[in-house]
């Protein structure tokens, strides 16, 4: 047999089932006498006056049994060549595909008899299970250990005109016959020691299966206490004699072999173990060990799957009575099995396609090596170029400079502390740097409180602070100081202006906004610094707020300003000019000499409260203005909110001559008063309302 005994059941079952399925569905519902019934049954017609085919079976229908010509026996060598030869096949032909045919090869004892000794036979049998024409095997000798062997011989009854002829038997029928078709021969001698191989080919298919077999000593194969009928069972089960298998090699499969192994119908065994040795290509002397199969007895087959081409030595052995595969000289109470060997040669890989590319790997390992070595450093060049390529485009994308369009005006407060007059020209500077370097429109306080009449700085502060988007605080020594919660409750920061410095309330609202909504107010605010600005004091850097120096990063507080989001690594060049940058730097320097040549300034600025003194305010000297008429006069006083001057008439008098008089108008600031102290009583509130909102008195004075 060629495939899995399992398989060939489930195959057999199945092909028995659709054929009595299809048998019984061709009967007429209309016959039902046995007579005519009978016609569909199958008959074994095969007759041979040669007791050497009693095994062989052909079935037709009961019809067709009497009939001639449903078979014919190739019973001669002559014969069976010159069938063969006719279809002109060959040397190697293709093996047959599974199903089709089954090869079976085992050992048969022959009894002695009045004109024998006792010697054994092989038992070929061949069963077809498919349409075919011819079946033919044929024996062949590939070694013998002596000249015993008479198919080993060159004896002349092995030559047919001239040609040498191996031993053949043959099988042919007609359409009339059902499968399967089992054709048997059991004359073939065997002789110990030798190896043979059978082929069996199939007409028309021409296709061929191959099976090659040796066989131990016949008293190992066929011991005389097992095959003496005289020896009940019993006994050979209590004594366990030592015995050795027939050993074959049926090359059925492309992708395997499989192992068969026979022995006499009354050997005894749990298990057959086979083991597998690969001779060494450049040492036949040297064998490998590559592995043991096991046949579980009673199957009498293994299949060797994955295996190279190259020669084996395939040894069997039976344990029994706990014998070893092998016992040193020095050793003792070990028994030897008894061992049959089979040297094999399989010329092709017979293995599935992921051990074939397993393999491959394994015999190609080395340059597979090289290879992958090569083609990974390849890889690895070309992702440095790529990598080179991409940093080099990067770097000259950054050195490039792009111009990015300001469409917009973003209106930003200054937030900053009064320090002192340098310190303030800074930041001017700042706001004019803002206004036309940077699309900005500055909300500054001296620009808004100052020169715009009736503003409340109070309320101003309040509509800015929530209405703006963006603003913009000014790092300087004394912001930091007002920051401080310890020194604010001691000190204030006298006022060098006509209202109160706005940075405090200011400062503190943009922290209560920032701690309501931390990544909005990181969008919305941000610190700049000065080269002379004190570090940015840790209750305000703990909230996170972008900061910027100033004026190098000029660039990066527009880019914040107008909300352009950049990458980190983007090199924002500033906006201005050289000359803008020369001039603000040189305000820098005005300070730092100016806190230089007064060290004690910020005593004078940031004082204790309790050491608050009296402001005394100085206003200018007066200014003159010069009016020739009336009419300039009298706007003048309306302007002033002033009475109208003596001596002047109304358009709806009557006009008389008079001399015109040259006439001085002296607009004077009040006298210096001194402005009372933040913790006066509720009854001065009055007075501070009016410093608050820079009102003055005015004192028009005749020449």
């Amino acid at each position: 047999m060629t495939g899995s005994p399992t398989t060939l059941f489930y195959f057999f079952f199945l092909s028995s089932f659709l054929f009595s399925l299809l048998s019984s569905s061709a009967i007429p519902t209309t016959v039902s006498t046995p007579t005519n019934a009978s016609e569909y049954i199958l008959r074994n017609v095969f007759e041979h006056h040669d007791t050497c085919y009693d095994d062989s079976f052909v079935y037709v229908k009961a019809s067709d049994a009497s009939k001639s010509s449903l078979y014919s026996t190739y019973s001669t060598t002559r014969d069976c060549s010159g069938r063969l030869n006719n279809h002109d096949l060959p040397d190697k032909l293709p093996t047959c595909p599974p199903g089709l045919i089954d090869l079976d090869v085992m050992p048969l004892y022959v009894e002695k008899s009045q004109i024998s000794y006792p010697y054994a036979n092989l038992n070929i049998s061949v069963k077809v299970h498919s349409s075919f024409d011819t079946v033919a095997f044929r024996l062949q000798c590939l070694y013998a250990s002596d000249g015993q062997d008479v198919y080993c011989s060159d004896s002349k009854d092995m030559y047919i005109n001239g040609i040498k002829e191996w031993p053949c038997r043959g099988l042919h029928v007609s359409s009339k016959v059902k499968y399967p078709v089992k054709f048997s021969y059991t004359c073939f001698r065997l002789t110990s020691y030798s190896t043979y191989v059978i082929n069996a080919t199939v007409l028309p298919q021409k296709c061929r299966i191959s099976t090659i077999i040796t066989s131990p000593s016949f008293s190992h194969l066929f011991p005389d206490l097992i095959v003496n009928q005289s020896v009940s069972q019993k006994i050979i089960h209590t004594t366990d004699p030592l015995w050795a298998p027939t050993l074959a090699a049926d090359f059925s499969d492309d992708n395997a072999i499989w192992l068969r192994v026979g022995k006499a119908p009354r050997a005894e065994c749990d298990t057959i173990k086979v083991n597998v040795y690969k001779e060494h290509a450049d040492d036949s002397e040297k064998v490998s060990f590559l592995e043991t199969f096991t046949v579980k007895c009673p199957d009498n087959a293994v299949k060797w799957e994955d295996l190279s081409s190259g020669k084996y030595l395939l040894t069997a052995y039976v344990p029994i009575r706990g014998c070893k595969f092998f016992c040193e000289k020095q050793a003792r109470g070990c028994t030897q099995c008894l061992r049959t060997h089979l040297n094999l040669v399989v010329h092709e890989t017979r293995a599935s396609l992921q051990w074939r590319a397993v393999q491959k790997f394994k015999d190609y390992q080395f340059e597979i090596f090289i290879v992958t070595v090569v083609l990974v450093g390849i890889f690895v060049t070309i992702m440095i170029i790529v990598l080179v390529v991409y940093i080099r485009k990067k770097m000259k994308e950054a050195e490039e400079t792009r111009n990015i369009q300001l469409k917009d005006f973003v209106n930003t407060m200054i937030v900053y502390a009064d320090d002192n007059k340098p310190h303030t020209e800074c930041v001017t500077f700042l706001v004019d740097n803002l206004r036309n370097g940077a699309n900005i429109r500055p909300v500054f306080d001296v620009e808004e409180l100052i020169t715009s009449e009736n503003v409340v700085p109070s309320r101003w502060l309040i509509d800015q602070l929530s209405t703006l988007t963006k603003f913009v605080i000014v790092m300087s020594d004394c912001a930091v100081r007002i920051l401080d919660a310890e020194e604010s409750k001691t000190h204030y920061l006298i006022k060098a202006r006509p209202f109160d410095d706005l940075f405090s309330p200011a400062i503190d609202f943009i922290i209560e906004n920032v701690t309501r909504d931390p990544a909005a107010g990181r969008k919305k605010y941000a610190i700049v610094r000065f080269n002379y600005s004190p570090p940015v004091p840790a209750n305000l850097s703990v909230l996170n707020l972008p900061t910027y120096n100033l004026p190098e990063q000029f660039g990066h507080l527009t880019a914040f300003l107008h909300d352009l989001d950049l990458a980190d690594n983007v090199v924002i060049t500033n906006n201005m000019s050289q000359e803008r940058l020369t001039v603000w730097r040189a305000t820098f320097g005005r300070v730092e000499t100016y806190h230089n040549e007064n060290p004690t300034w910020i005593s004078k600025r940031w004082i204790p409260k309790e050491n608050r003194d009296t402001l005394v305010v100085k206003r200018d000297q007066p200014a003159t203005q010069k009016y020739q008429t009336d009419k300039d006069r009298i706007a003048a006083s309306e302007r002033l909110h002033l009475l109208p001057p003596t001596g002047v008439r109304h358009d709806d008098e009557d006009d008389s001559p008079e001399e015109e008089k040259e006439e001085t108008i002296v607009i004077a600031g009040p006298r210096s008063r001194e402005i009372p102290d933040e913790s006066d009583d509720d009854d001065n509130d009055d007075d501070d309302d009016e410093d608050e909102e820079g009102s003055a008195t005015i004192v028009a004075l005749d020449p």
